[in-house]
């Protein structure tokens, strides 16, 4: 939660801008979507969707409406891994999910290293409408244990000002958004 703190605060500034008064939106356990939440107790008529324990405390006291996914709880991650028979994905409406990678590669696109994880990515980024990857600059290069999927399936990567050069042009070559912090 505290490694590349400034960058991920500086990203969730980042992707607080996107987000609209009256939106539903999905916010991923993680560290970066975790700084979101902390941006947008303000807005108005927002419904946050999540399966983050630190997002639902940082946001319990707020006027946003949450949704929480039910399902098992990974203790060390913090976060609720979601289960498609305790959950009915399909009636959701997200307009924009803010997930989290641990790994980005040009190739292989967005992964993590838990399975559990990863299929619960999967899910939200098949029903949302704008898919975000909040993710610090040290995520690009790794492929890591399980592929969430490829860049063709993300909408948008926003990242903080150390992303490498090389990074920056290889996103010249793909249908997905690189967006860097201003800070």
């Amino acid at each position: 939660m505290i490694t590349h703190l400034d960058e991920k605060t500086a990203i969730a500034k980042t992707c607080e801008e996107h987000i609209e008064d009256g939106d539903c939106i999905y916010l991923d356990s993680g560290s970066s979507t975790y700084q979101i939440a902390r941006y947008i107790k303000e807005k108005r008529n927002l419904t946050v969707i999540t399966n983050s324990v630190p997002v639902i405390l940082e946001l319990m006291n707020s006027n946003v409406e949450l949704i929480v996914i039910g399902g098992k709880v990974r203790k060390n991650e913090r976060s609720v891994v979601t289960y498609d028979y305790l959950f009915n994905f399909h009636q959701l409406n997200i307009q924009k999910a803010f997930i989290c990678a641990s790994g980005i590669t040009m190739e292989k696109g967005i992964s993590d290293y838990n399975v559990e994880e990863a299929l619960a990515r999967k899910k939200i980024i098949d029903i949302s409408h704008e898919v975000y990857v909040a993710s610090d600059s040290s995520k690009f290069g790794r492929n890591v244990t399980v592929n969430i999927g490829g860049l063709d399936e993300v909408d948008y990567v926003v990242t903080d000002q150390k992303v490498r050069e090389e990074v920056i042009r290889g996103f010249d070559e793909v249908k997905t958004e690189l967006i860097i912090s201003k800070e």
